[in-house]
């Protein structure tokens, strides 16, 4: 019959060549593996906490969470949540480098702050926590917080007879600033104004 479709040529119309098969086949892994992250990500069996994180800060967040109350001790809220109190006592007693006008009015208002800084470490290192994981995490940050004290000691000591004079900050691990560490810690575990403060530089 004159109408009549050829069966050979139908079929080898419809057929797909191996590399677009391939292609289809990329595709849908690539669909599928994108919705199993998401899903992974979304579960909550993805989350690690930080390796600064202290255990007290991640039952606070839990609790928070939750909609429940933490207390590291009975009736005694977490660490960070003590820590950032004390540490926002200190930091609103900085001196402003803006009301000094010469080296040595500076490295005075230097000292003065950081023997503010100083009683704040000493306070942060009494105060108790819950487990010995904490106490190491906790003792090294505020070993860092005493070279950054240092670090500005000597900043006021250049200063008074340079005002000129720039500031430097040790450096830590993988080139790390120290006061980046500080900061990095302090946010990590909920107590921003226990960063490194902004009154130098």
């Amino acid at each position: 019959m004159d109408g009549a479709v050829d069966s050979s040529q139908l079929t080898s119309s419809v057929e797909i060549s191996p590399l677009k098969r391939l292609f289809r086949v990329g595709v849908a892994v690539v669909v599928i593996a994108s919705f199993g992250i998401w899903a992974y990500a979304l579960s909550g069996v993805a989350r690690r906490p930080p390796p600064d994180e202290l255990d007290s800060t991640r039952a606070l967040i839990e609790a928070i969470e939750d909609g429940t109350s933490y207390f590291e001790f009975d009736g005694v809220a977490a660490y960070s949540v003590r820590a950032e109190a004390l540490c926002e006592t200190a930091i609103d007693q900085l001196g402003d480098p803006s009301r000094v006008s010469s080296g040595p009015a500076r490295a005075a208002q230097l000292r003065e702050s950081n023997r503010v800084l100083a009683a704040m470490v000493e306070s942060l290192r009494r105060l108790p926590v819950a487990t010995d994981r904490d106490d190491a995490l906790r003792s090294a940050w505020l070993d860092d917080w005493e070279v950054l004290i240092g670090d500005r000691a000597r900043y006021a000591d250049r200063v008074e007879e340079n005002p000129a004079a720039v500031f430097s900050v040790s450096r830590v691990a993988d080139n790390e600033g120290l006061e980046r560490r500080l900061t990095r810690f302090a946010r990590t575990n909920l107590m921003l104004p226990c960063g490194a403060p902004a009154d130098v530089g």
